[in-house]
């Protein structure tokens, strides 16, 4: 047994694991809830969550990417080789989590902006923009969980 692939695959799903949770449960049932109780309720407590939601999920999100991507180096395979089902399902994980990270941070940028802002037209423009992205960015993360899950058997 390879205590070093153990370790980095463990950090790469438990990190995993808190991105996708954070991107799915911010996407499918917070914003939604806060929505519906209006505003100034949903203005408040995205503007006290944002700041911690950015470290969560930029920082889960930095470690997955990361260690993933020393996997892949260690197993020393070749990435480019499309033909290779694993290959592809790998590059397609890859592509789909960069794209949710930016996603991700611009959603959160846009719900602090939101939050910060005493135009009600400019946040609700805010927020509709920040739910749209945070709705993206937690398809796009499922997608990349999806892909990675079965790399190993395409």
């Amino acid at each position: 047994m390879n205590i070093e692939m153990v370790v980095m695959r463990v950090l790469h799903i438990l990190a995993g694991v808190i991105w996708a949770g954070s991107a799915i449960f911010l996407a499918a049932v917070l914003d939604p809830r806060l929505k519906a109780l209006g505003p100034d309720t949903q203005r408040r407590v995205m503007g006290a969550l944002a700041p911690g939601l950015r470290i969560a999920l930029d920082g889960s999100a930095a470690v997955t990417i990361l260690v993933g991507l020393a996997l892949v180096i260690r197993l020393k395979r070749d990435l480019f080789d499309l033909s290779s089902g694993w290959a592809l399902a790998i590059l397609v994980g890859i592509v789909t989590s960069v794209v949710a990270v930016v996603t991700g941070a611009v959603a959160i940028s846009a719900s602090k902006r939101a939050s910060a802002s005493g135009d009600d037209a400019e946040a609700a423009q805010l927020s509709s923009r920040a739910t749209l992205l945070a709705r993206i960015t937690a398809v796009l993360v499922v997608i990349a969980v999806a892909s990675m899950a079965s790399a190993r058997f395409v």
